[in-house]
């Protein structure tokens, strides 16, 4: 019972903090959104992100924070 309490309690400020906080850096870029291209001439946007350095966590997801920039 208490471990059921504890677990509780620990996925109640897991949510909380998904959402105040809903991004996280993106694990691709490590949150620096432009690399160089292969051919090295020239940069490009981040794929899994789409440049912004940022990703949502899978709290905010569930809390439908998906949309939000803040």
């Amino acid at each position: 019972m208490t471990a059921f309490v504890v677990l509780l309690v620990l996925a109640g400020l897991y949510l909380y903090s998904s959402w105040r906080w809903p991004f996280t850096v993106c694990t691709r870029c490590k949150g620096k959104p432009k690399d160089r291209s292969p051919s090295k001439k020239h940069w490009d946007d981040c794929k899994r992100c789409g440049g912004s350095g940022k990703r949502v966590r899978f709290g905010a997801q569930l809390l439908g924070r998906s949309n939000s920039r803040r």
